[in-house]
């Protein structure tokens, strides 16, 4: 019996990322630097609404916790974080969002599917 994975191996390993409300809100505050009324806004919005409407600082906190850009080969990496989230979303495979977190199971892939040339390149 053999205690070592190989590569593929690895990459066929299902991950997860669990988000919590208080994790999110500290993010927040670190990188916008909110007070007063504008945090106040910012705390009352939940996961599913930021999730749904497709928040830029929700997925940009999503793909750093899980440093799927780092293990993408070069070929992949652009500067437009739309095309690393269209890679992402293809590694994950389930998703769950509730108003207190988000839990999302991903599995890294050797290929990516590359969108169609007039959306991205």
């Amino acid at each position: 019996m053999s205690y070592f994975i190989s590569i593929v191996d690895a990459m066929s390993m299902l991950n997860e990322l669990t988000i919590t409300r208080e994790d999110y809100l500290n993010y927040l505050n670190q990188r916008l630097r909110l007070q007063g009324s504008c945090q106040k806004e910012i705390e009352n919005i939940g996961f599913p609404f930021l999730f749904a409407s497709g928040s830029e600082l929700l997925r940009s906190y999503i793909l750093g916790e899980t440093e799927f850009a780092s293990t993408l080969e070069d070929k992949y990496k652009l500067p437009d974080r739309g095309f690393i989230w269209y890679l992402f979303s293809q590694a994950v495979r389930e998703i769950f969002v509730a108003p207190e977190n988000i839990v999302i199971k991903y599995e890294l892939q050797e290929e990516y599917r590359k969108p169609f040339r007039q959306f991205y390149l």
